[in-house]
């Protein structure tokens, strides 16, 4: 039984459109059906004032190439350059439609154009007296074209559409309720205007204020809206009473892997599915406990009131899918090219330690002419010692083996700076430090030592007594060997 419908005005529900074009299209009387909004708009627009239905706009398309290269003489003036490379253009599915594909598909279709712009009464495009159909197109902005209806005509088709979607959705599918649960998701979420009659048949039936009767469905005439049926109370009459205890004495874990499946094995902390209440249908158990047995999409379809554009919906979720597989794949790709980069820093930055590891164990020094020892005079001449990176062992113990001087470096607050050690003829026995504020020969870019006069180093050298310390002043040069 369907349920008796008071008189409601088209729309009824539904938010105000913000669009301003619709707003003037509808005091015009007339409404505008959103098409696709990208280059098959045109195609779309015509198809479905052809064929009723927008799915043969590739077809329109072609008719649209193939009418145009068999008449060239009527498009060829309105095309500059190249007519034959415009037209095989045309075949492409990304090119958009212009006014003038609009004039040659309602040349093959011999159907009068009405056009709308935006904020305007409309105007002839194409007018023909022996053509018995007339289009009306809306053109917006950057070649897009939206079907344009009388408000009569949609609210027919809005009847059309809930019958429809009626016989799929009770007579088909057997869901239960149908029409109380758009009343529910669309008109009164909390349920607090509707009431609830009994006549003698024992038959109960919701009611709204404005005068709408909802008969509600029957056990033995639906289908429970539920993938597992047997959860369900109102339709599971036989053991539904022992799943209950399973639930209540192994909890809703356990219930769900027992009477569901392996699907609910690795979540945890489920709410318990069961539909316990044997008088009330599966569809009203879930609005009480806010969830709609299907989408709002399907509520707004049903609705005898409102007008769904189910074309224009359809490619919007092709759209957003298409448009997360791209993203994704961008992610991918992106998270590939980070990782690629990542790698190739790291192998640049292990050949850079390993090129400075082997530049250290090198040692870049220039000639260093051999030490004169005289153990009769007891004196000892060293030559300028130079080294660029390595120096070597600079313990005093080492200095002298064997009355043997072997070249020794004291480094000074420059590393680049050239060390020379002098004995004075006048203290044979004494040698200086100093530096000749030279630079290694192959070394630029070095800074001078600041110091202009580096402090005196002496030390004591004999034959019998090797060289064992070092009296230096300032006193800080001492640390630097013991």
């Amino acid at each position: 039984m369907c349920a008796e419908r008071s008189t409601r005005a088209f729309g009824f529900g539904c938010r105000e459109t913000p669009d301003i074009y619709n707003k003037f299209l509808e005091q015009l009387g007339f409404y505008r059906k959103h098409t696709a909004v990208d280059s098959t708009s045109l195609y779309r627009v015509v198809s479905e004032l052809c064929y009723d239905i927008q799915v043969y706009h590739f077809k329109v398309r072609m008719e649209c190439v193939k009418f145009m290269r068999n008449n060239r003489g009527i498009f060829a003036k309105d095309i500059k350059f190249g007519y034959d490379s415009y037209v095989n253009n045309l075949a492409r599915p990304r090119t958009y439609g212009s006014l003038l594909e609009l004039k040659a598909l309602a040349l093959r279709y011999k159907a009068n154009v009405f056009v709308f712009e935006p904020l305007t009464h409309g105007k002839w495009y194409i007018y023909n007296p022996k053509y018995k159909t007339t289009w009306r197109i809306y053109v917006g902005r950057n070649n897009h074209f939206d079907a344009v209806y009388s408000l009569e005509y949609i609210k027919q088709a809005a009847e059309c559409q809930s019958i429809v979607y009626q016989l799929l959705y009770k007579n088909v599918l057997g869901l239960p309720d149908v029409e109380y649960a758009v009343e529910r998701m669309l008109h009164d979420p909390e349920g607090k205007h509707i009431t609830y009659e009994t006549n003698e048949e024992g038959i109960t039936t919701a009611s709204t204020p404005d005068g709408l009767q909802m008969p509600l469905s029957k056990r033995s005439d639906t289908q429970c809206v539920l993938i597992y049926s047997h959860l369900c109370h109102f339709h599971n009459q036989y053991n539904f009473g022992l799943i209950e205890e399973f639930f209540s004495r192994y909890g809703s874990d356990e219930g769900c892997r027992v009477y569901i499946g392996n699907y609910f094995q690795g979540k945890t902390g489920k709410p318990n599915p069961l539909l316990t209440d044997a008088n009330i249908s599966c569809v009203r158990q879930l609005l009480a406990l806010g969830i709609t047995p299907f989408p709002y999409k399907v509520a707004k379809s049903l609705d005898p009131c409102i007008y769904r554009n189910v074309e224009y919906d359809v490619w919007q979720e092709e759209r957003l899918a298409r448009n997360r597989e791209e993203l994704e794949i961008e992610k991918r790709l992106q998270n590939e090219k980070v990782a690629k980069r990542a790698q190739h820093i790291n192998r640049l930055a292990l050949a850079k330690k390993a090129s400075h590891e082997r530049a250290c164990q090198q040692i870049v020094a220039h000639y260093i002419p051999p030490a004169i020892v005289d153990a009769t005079a007891q004196a000892v001449s060293v030559e300028p010692l130079k080294h660029a990176d390595v120096y070597p062992s600079t313990d005093p113990q080492h200095v002298l083996q064997s009355y043997q001087l072997q070249p020794f470096y004291i480094p000074s607050s420059d590393p680049y700076a050239v060390n020379t050690y002098s004995v004075l003829p006048s203290e044979p026995n004494h040698g200086t430090f100093a530096e000749n504020g030279a630079h290694p020969i192959g070394v630029q870019g070095c800074i001078y030592n600041p110091f202009t006069t580096p402090p005196p180093l002496q030390f004591h050298a004999s034959a019998q007594s090797p060289l064992t310390y070092f009296q230096q002043t300032p006193d800080v040069l001492l640390d630097m060997f013991t």
